[in-house]
């Protein structure tokens, strides 16, 4: 049972940053060819072709941990990765590593004595496991560790930045023009059905393929519509300066955000007047922080 909670537990998917995941990458490839050149007699011999299967490598891991969320971003969902995730993809990666490096050492006959192909993917396999099971466990560590004080260093200056938003909004004594009628907007959806609404009581939008369902507090309390609209043209309609796509399943109102938290698979925004979490995908996390500065700094010059 506890083994399953910690499977279950959340994990980063790897860094924030396609550019960071990259030279980490580049970096895991580096270490692996100066492992085998360290421990293995053959490709120390063989000078810079050992070069070549770290290139390999490179590829290999690049094009699963940079490419392939792009293109299946729904599995790769940084917000839904655990560490059960994460180690089952690994072991993967290291399981078509194993014939890549194979067939690189067949070819450039780095094997201690001619064998054919099928053998050298036999005998690569051990050796991936002993060089890469200490950097695995080290690195999962150093990641999960790095990667949440990250998110929390990020969530700390987000907060701070909001607690400075309701402070300079409490000195002035006087409400923004957010709250003038000129914020109302009226939503048109697929099916011509409409949706009018003071944009500052939207508190956020949820998509789920070609519908969205829009969450918004009125006087009663708070409210929700679906509407058969596609996100893209929920974030067409609304386009001001407060309505933030924060997810490619969510659009928040900033100023509906009451504080946000962050954990090892990024952060989320808890929404005022409810018991709910919008998330923050991690290519968006920057664009929040930086939506919030840029809120504060309008209200200062106010």
């Amino acid at each position: 049972m506890v083994l399953l909670q910690q499977l279950n537990s959340p994990c980063p998917y790897y860094l924030n940053d396609d550019r960071k995941n990259t030279i980490l990458t580049l970096g895991i490839s580096l270490v692996l060819v100066a492992t085998m050149i360290a421990f293995d007699p053959a490709c120390r011999q063989a000078g810079h072709k050992v070069l070549v299967i770290g290139t390999v490598v490179f590829l290999v891991l690049f094009s699963h941990i940079v490419l392939l969320p792009k293109l299946l971003p729904a599995p790769f969902d940084a917000l839904q990765w655990t560490l059960g995730k994460y180690l089952v993809f690994t072991v993967w990666q290291l399981i078509l590593c194993g014939p890549a490096i194979a067939i690189v050492k067949h070819v450039l006959h780095l094997h201690h004595e001619p064998i054919g192909l099928g053998e050298a993917i036999l005998a690569t396999y051990p050796r991936i496991v002993t060089f890469g099971i200490v950097p695995v466990g080290v690195g999962t560590m150093i990641l999960r560790t790095y990667v949440l004080k990250e998110n929390l260093r990020s969530a700390i200056r987000a907060n701070q930045e909001l607690e400075r938003i309701r402070t300079l909004k409490e000195e002035r004594k006087e409400e923004t023009n957010l709250d003038t009628e000129s914020h109302h907007v009226t939503i048109s959806s697929d099916t011509r059905e409409t949706l009018t609404l003071n944009l500052p009581d939207l508190l956020y939008v949820e998509a789920d393929d070609n519908y969205s369902t829009v969450v918004w507090k009125n006087g009663n309390g708070v409210e929700k519509k679906i509407l058969r609209i596609n996100l893209k043209n929920m974030e067409t309609q609304l386009n001001n300066s407060f309505a933030l796509r924060c997810h490619r399943s969510f659009i928040v109102n900033i100023y509906a955000i009451d504080h946000i938290s962050g954990n090892t698979n990024g952060y989320k925004l808890s929404i005022r007047d409810t018991s709910f979490s919008v998330p923050v995908s991690r290519s968006k996390g920057k664009e929040v922080i930086g939506k919030l500065k840029q809120l504060r700094d309008m209200i200062e010059l106010y």
